[in-house]
């Protein structure tokens, strides 16, 4: 994708966030991510502004906006393009047209007013540092909070959530014997790990670029709350309400216990890795009934190409992340870099595929640059490592 088109849809979920007041999960990722370049926030924070929205809103009615998207269209070469499958956006080209007169959302907005083209450099870096972004919680009513340190309390329909130290606390006395309905969704951007406390006591560490969604207050005799991405559980033991984790590729149901997830949609692999207790893991499976297994501590259960298999593992080696530490365990440089992509915000490119296999073993702190970790690779296992930057994308080309 351009990054012209790219902005184009910023534009439009910003609108659609303005306007309707609900983004979708996958919607909510994308905006997260464009949102992690502070002048990206920048601009963010400008077109939110309430007085500024108004102005904006009396000026729109004063343009052509059909007139405005011909021309975006014209410039952007949308009329032979494919139609991206991420949400129905057509309904949002206007509102899209709009931002690009009213907001100035984006320096390509700003070169295509002006007749220009901007040049993309590359320029070499030294390193990546691991920057922090601050995570997004969607309340049940479509209100869209950004989790900033200094947001210590929020306030919502459905009671008031406390937001110290990266954890969000759930209090039922909060809610005053209302009983709440609906799903509030935690999300975390590149950069980021952030826990929550439920309704019931359960403790969630939610990984870098990751998503859950659960509901204010678990009622009835079953807890279950959705995942995308990775997340370590901690689950209040009741016999009498299982609760499961829902994936797209597979689910957990447990009573009571401690274990990870993983189940990022890139990676085509879900893995259930079982510190305490136990856990029944199921597949989800469109071309055969669905396989199902009870994993021990030191089990992982691995879904991938809807076959289900148990191994086992080093359990501290998969749920290092929520400590702040990188544990890889003879793992291949593909996934290394992979994982860590999530945490640095970089692309990853080899110049050889057969450098993709080779394996590593080590702990790395999280709180590193990445040249740290990048430089005991190349003197270990005989490889070249080139970080480069164009605008604000990274890429880290590996190459014998």
């Amino acid at each position: 994708m351009s990054q012209g088109k790219k902005e184009i849809i910023i534009a439009a979920l910003i609108r659609k966030q303005l306007l309707v007041g609900e983004l979708s999960i996958e919607e909510n990722a994308l905006l997260q991510e464009w949102l992690s370049v502070p002048e990206n926030q920048e601009y963010y924070q400008k077109v939110i502004d309430l007085e500024t929205l108004k102005s904006k809103e009396r000026f729109y009615k004063s343009i052509d906006t059909d007139a405005a998207f011909e021309r975006i269209k014209e410039k952007l070469g949308f009329e032979d393009s494919p139609v991206i499958s991420l949400f129905n956006y057509k309904r949002f080209w206007k509102y899209a047209a709009i931002l690009v007169f009213l907001a100035g959302i984006t320096s390509v907005f700003f070169y295509m007013n002006n007749g220009e083209t901007s040049k993309n450099q590359e320029v070499v870096v030294k390193s990546i540092e691991p920057k922090y972004n601050n995570p997004t919680l969607v309340l049940a009513d479509g209100t869209v909070v950004s989790l900033e340190p200094k947001k210590e309390k929020i306030v919502s329909k459905n009671g008031v959530i406390s937001n110290v130290n990266k954890v969000l606390v759930y209090d039922a006395k909060d809610l005053k014997g209302v009983v709440s309905t609906g799903d509030n969704t935690l999300i975390v951007p590149v950069g980021g790990i952030y826990a929550v406390s439920l309704s019931d006591g359960t403790k969630v560490w939610l990984n870098s670029k990751s998503s859950l969604k659960y509901p204010v207050e678990f009622s009835g005799n079953k807890r279950t709350v959705t995942l995308e991405g990775e997340a370590y559980f901690e689950v209040t033991k009741n016999t009498h309400s299982p609760f499961t984790v829902k994936t797209k590729s597979g689910n957990v149901t447990v009573l009571g216990t401690h274990f990870n997830v993983s189940a990022y949609e890139e990676d085509k692999n879900f893995e259930t890795t079982l510190t305490e207790g136990k856990v029944k893991v199921s597949d989800i499976s469109k071309s055969k009934p669905a396989e199902e297994t009870i994993l021990q501590p030191g089990q992982q259960a691995r879904v991938k190409n809807e076959a289900l298999r148990v191994v086992e593992v080093d359990p501290s080696a998969y749920t290092a992340w929520k400590d702040g530490k990188f544990y890889f365990e003879n793992e291949n440089l593909k996934n290394i870099l992979t994982k860590m992509a999530r945490w640095y915000n970089f692309n990853v490119k080899f110049e050889q595929k057969a450098l993709e296999q080779i394996k590593f073993t080590g702990i790395v702190l999280k709180d590193e640059p990445i040249d740290h970790f990048l430089d005991i690779i190349s003197k270990s296992s005989n490889v070249k490592y080139k970080i480069t930057k164009v605008n604000q994308t990274y890429e880290v080309t590996v190459s014998k």
